[in-house]
């Protein structure tokens, strides 16, 4: 329910939010479940962009957000949750497959859909990252285990999904779409968040309207509500008076953008109370778990696509079903790596040994983490390679190219009216010391932050000689991770995709899946590409179905019955394989 106290009641509680997040116990693991939690549980993420914890659940009272406030109530909250990047792509490999993109090509922002501008680099076109061949889509593993499965409606991997993947990807994918009784995983994005709705000229972001999950909704329609591309009026108080960060302008059109971002937040505040309304209305609060989170971090200068705790600490709830921990705040370090372990042990699964992370909660719940760990290379067409690492209290920052300024030239960030006053200021040389240190043509090649006391990441402690034990500690550390995943930032971008397409400059095909029976006359589906996943659909019982099936064992199909089997194969980062037919 929205929360109804007083303004000065609400703003005295999230004053002591820091000494509640102090004292709460940041133990792994939950109590045993309730009678009234189900053995499969479903799993429901609603997920928005570009967002910092800049909600009253978080301890930013600003504004309201009274969907998120009363999730929060029920759910627990998880304030040190960070992004793998500061960028969405990267953020949303690591999400998807539970491997970090640095390990497998995902860590450059985008490999696919801008191929001129990857051919202007010197690379073939798009190309898909390359994990290891046992790798799948945690959606994948949660189909082979009997969820049904859907994705509305970004993708964004770094690599083609194959369909293999999801039960339904689209704008009208919805967990009401599945058999009765069938457990769902359910993922909603909501893009009104995004960098770009701070300048748009129109709301092409905004969603949901009743009904848009039926087939006959006509799916472009809310993309509609605001014709002619009129910018709609902020619905906030006009004496609102904005935080506004030291490192950004204190301008009028910078200010206009903050109260811009705070207005998003209230439109996705929205939708997320539509969503949990049709979870409740279906009957489903008591037997989901719900996920709320952010790609990353914030979408102003400064923030997206850097490795302060502005472009990768994000605001995380977890509601469980029987509601347990309910409004409790846990600091545990939780990294977007740990997303997929994480759901897996709460639904019953015990997470594969190439995960590259642990699970925070559930059956299989690991030890509490010590660091997170982010990382940050290509940016739309500039080059950079930073390395980051991050305990409960210190951000440690590796830089290796010092030689390159910190701030990059980047058309799309610049057409937000609060860079373009960082720039201006620079160029009439106005600009505050705190403001112009982005703009400084070298970097040191380690840095350290004490978060607690320089929550903003300004005063660089690296070169302190009382820090040193700290610096070397973090040194350790981050050589310690790197070595256990990898690291494919140190190759040219080109070279890499080189090896992945085996000296080739075509992205390689999956081989065709090939049928043969089994001892017993079942039918097996196999391809001779390693790590390759196979679909199939048998004809026309399959025809109302939106999804392909995904092979896990020998299938009994009767070549005499006139139904015809389909199936194609995918290796993540390969192109599909052409479909089999026929048999």
């Amino acid at each position: 329910m929205p929360d109804s106290r007083p303004l000065r009641t609400r703003v005295s509680a999230l004053l002591l939010l820091p000494l509640v997040i102090a004292l709460v116990g940041c133990g792994p693991g939950q109590p045993p479940a309730t009678q009234g939690t189900p053995a499969r549980p479903n799993v429901l993420w609603i997920v928005c962009e570009d967002l910092s914890p800049l909600l009253a659940a978080f301890g930013d009272s600003t504004i309201r957000s009274p969907n998120l406030s009363r999730l929060a109530a029920r759910g627990l909250r998880f304030p040190n949750t960070f992004a793998v990047a500061g960028v969405c792509a990267p953020s949303r490999f690591a999400i998807a497959t539970g491997v970090y993109p640095i390990s497998a090509g995902g860590h450059h922002m985008r490999t696919q859909y801008n191929v001129d501008r990857l051919r202007a680099l010197g690379l073939p076109g798009e190309y898909g990252a390359l994990p290891d061949p046992e790798v799948k889509m945690m959606s994948q593993l949660l189909r082979e285990r009997g969820y049904y499965c859907t994705n509305n409606a970004k993708t964004d991997y770094q690599f083609e999904a194959p369909k293999t993947a999801w039960d339904e990807q689209g704008p009208q994918a919805h967990w009401r779409h599945r058999p009765p009784g069938q457990p769902f995983f359910s993922i909603f994005n909501l893009e009104i968040t995004h960098e770009s709705q701070v300048w748009s000229t129109g709301r092409d972001k905004l969603r949901f309207r009743e009904g848009f999950e039926t087939d006959t909704f006509p799916i472009g329609d809310y993309r509609g509500n605001f014709p002619d591309g009129d910018r709609p009026a902020i619905e906030l108080p006009e004496d609102l008076d904005v935080p506004l960060p030291p490192y950004l302008a204190d301008t009028e059109p910078t200010r206009q953008d903050v109260r811009r971002v705070y207005d998003n937040i209230r439109i996705m505040d929205e939708q997320v109370g539509f969503l949990l309304d049709q979870l409740d209305a279906d009957g489903l609060t008591d037997s989901t778990i719900v996920y709320f989170y952010s790609d990353h971090g914030g979408p102003l200068p400064r923030q997206k696509r850097l490795l302060y705790d502005s472009g990768i600490r994000v605001p995380m709830i977890v509601a469980w079903p029987d509601d347990r921990r309910a409004g409790e705040i846990d600091s545990t370090l939780f990294s977007f790596i740990d997303l997929a372990p994480t759901v897996m042990s709460q639904v019953g699964i015990d997470p594969p040994d190439w995960l590259q992370g642990q699970a925070n909660l559930g059956d299989y719940a690991a030890a509490p983490r010590d660091y997170v760990f982010a990382a940050s290379d290509r940016l739309d067409e500039e080059y950079d390679r930073i390395r980051a690492a991050r305990d409960r209290r210190f951000k440690y920052l590796r830089n290796y190219y010092p030689e390159r300024p910190y701030y990059l030239p980047l058309a799309y960030r610049e057409q937000m009216a609060a860079m373009q006053e960082l720039l201006r200021l620079r160029d009439a040389g106005q600009l505050t010391d705190v403001q112009a240190q982005w703009f400084r043509d070298r970097k040191p090649v380690e840095e350290l932050f004490d978060t607690r006391n320089d929550p903003y990441e300004l005063e660089n402690l690296a070169g302190r000689p009382e820090y040193s034990d700290q610096l070397a500690t973090f040194r350790t550390a981050t050589d310690a991770w790197l070595a256990r995943v990898g690291d494919l930032g140190a190759i040219p971008e080109l070279e890499m995709v080189q090896q992945f397409w085996n000296g080739q400059n075509e992205m390689p095909v999956t081989g065709r899946p090939q049928l043969r029976r089994d001892s017993i006359g079942r039918f097996i589906l196999e391809s001779k590409t390693p790590g390759a996943q196979i679909a199939y659909r048998i004809l026309p019982q399959d025809s109302h179905k939106p999804g392909w099936r995904v092979y896990t064992e020998p299938i009994n199909f009767d070549l005499d019955s006139g139904d015809t089997l389909r199936a194609v194969a995918q290796r993540i980062g390969y192109r599909e394989s052409g479909v089999s037919e026929g048999w």
